[in-house]
């Protein structure tokens, strides 16, 4: 039997604590069909709790645990969920990340999803690993633990003991990958099945939506943002974009970078990506007339550039998010 610890969390995500409970216990019974002979469950989930005592989740629902995380003994496989909201005081609760630690040198494997890949990572356990978050929140994560290989393009990342999850709703992927780890891949398929899950997403990229920063303070730069946006189909050079600043073309590329974290060039093609997915969704227009409407002249060129960016040629992703 796998003993797994669902840990809940305050300003969780309720469905990230109770949907891999349902999926665990699911795909027991899954397993006792595949293996009539098995008397025992194959997964053991529990909710549990830092003190043993109910939780408030983002949206002001509370959670009942089945135990405090000191009364659970040993366990297999931590589960930490999504956290929305303020997640300070879990970072700073360094009796529960010295548990999650403990448990890891006994053997447990630690998993965790979205923001909660913050709290896997504040143990230390993910320095020199690679790891995945929800991709909105990559650039925190990556300044707050530079020692982390983040990957945040991947929905799942299997560092060894440490396995990792982006976005929020991954956690029904997290559950499937480890009841495949733990379990077999005819019992994914199963599982799969019976709740409709799709078990081939391994990809963010698609989700992703660039943001823009404007609120690094430099005024010239901001000012050159500004103009891109309402001039994103025009032909555009890093020096027409330095004059415009009022700056020498390599301390407004120095300058750009530092302030957006794209150079000019980098920043233009997000910009215009970005544009081209919103017209995929919202509209009714070939690839072609979408090429040519986010300044781009080469549909070849397009098509790749969106690939290499997304993850999905402009049909997939059309066929995959569009409203029409």
């Amino acid at each position: 039997m796998v003993n797994i610890g669902i840990l809940a969390l305050e300003n969780c995500m309720q469905s990230s604590v109770s949907g891999p409970f349902d999926i665990f216990s699911v795909a027991s019974l899954e397993w006792k069909r595949l293996f009539p002979e098995e008397k025992i469950d194959l997964f053991n989930p529990r909710i549990i709790t830092d003190d043993g005592l109910p939780v408030t989740c983002f949206n002001g629902m509370i959670l009942d645990p089945q135990m405090g995380k000191d009364a659970c003994g040993s366990l297999d496989i931590i589960f930490i969920p999504v956290v929305y909201g303020d997640f300070e005081p879990i970072l700073s609760n360094r009796g529960l990340i010295g548990w999650l630690c403990d448990q890891n040198k006994k053997g447990t494997f630690i998993s965790a999803v979205c923001a909660g890949v913050f709290l896997a990572a504040e143990t230390g356990l993910l320095d020199k690993r690679k790891a995945t978050t929800h991709w909105h929140l990559a650039d925190e994560f990556q300044k707050r633990y530079p020692n982390v290989i983040l990957k945040k393009e991947k929905m799942i990342v299997d560092a060894g003991e440490v396995i990792t999850a982006g976005g929020v709703t991954a956690y029904m992927d997290l559950a499937l990958y480890l009841i495949g780890r733990f379990g077999s891949f005819e019992l994914v398929s199963c599982v799969s099945k019976v709740l409709l899950m799709d078990p081939s997403q391994r990809l963010q990229t698609p989700y992703t939506r660039f943001d823009f920063n404007i609120a690094h303070g430099d005024e010239n730069i901001l000012k050159v943002q500004n103009w891109m946006e309402k001039h994103y189909t025009q032909v555009i050079s890093v020096l027409s974009l330095a004059e415009k600043a009022g700056l020498g073309e390599r301390t407004f590329a120095r300058r750009f970078k530092k302030a957006t974290g794209d150079t000019p060039l980098e920043y233009i093609q997000h910009l215009r990506i970005g544009k081209a997915q919103t017209f995929l969704e919202t509209t009714g227009e070939s690839i072609d007339a979408i090429t040519w409407a986010v300044g781009y002249e080469d549909v070849s060129s397009f098509r790749r550039l969106f690939k290499k960016t997304t993850g999905l040629s402009p049909t997939a992703y059309k066929k995959k998010f569009s409203l029409y």
